[in-house]
């Protein structure tokens, strides 16, 4: 059957819960020398403050920062989250989950 393509590496450019970062990374990444970067919730469900992560493909945390120079990290929170809740987050952004 058809292997499923690995990546070397994937990048989040809006906030998520840990759990989620490390079943993407453990899932999809290249298992030699797969790695993952993301704003990582800095609590779980909490979208006010991210830490930045990198990970492995195991999910281990291989390098983090919560501030960078002198700006705190802060994303736009995971939309498909139920728990997402601010401006970007339904019913504000029209965004409807597939039923």
């Amino acid at each position: 059957g058809d292997k499923q393509q690995l990546f070397d590496i994937i990048v989040f450019n809006f906030a998520v819960n840990e759990a989620k970062a490390q079943q993407f990374a453990k899932e999809l990444l290249n298992k030699q020398h797969g790695r993952l970067l993301a704003p990582i919730n800095t609590s779980n469900d909490y979208w006010l403050k991210q830490t930045y992560q990198v990970m492995d493909s195991e999910g281990k945390v291989l390098w983090s920062a919560v501030d960078v120079g002198a700006w705190s990290v802060q994303f736009q929170p995971d939309v498909t989250q139920d728990t997402c809740s601010g401006i970007w987050c339904a019913p504000f952004n029209g965004f409807q989950k597939k039923r």
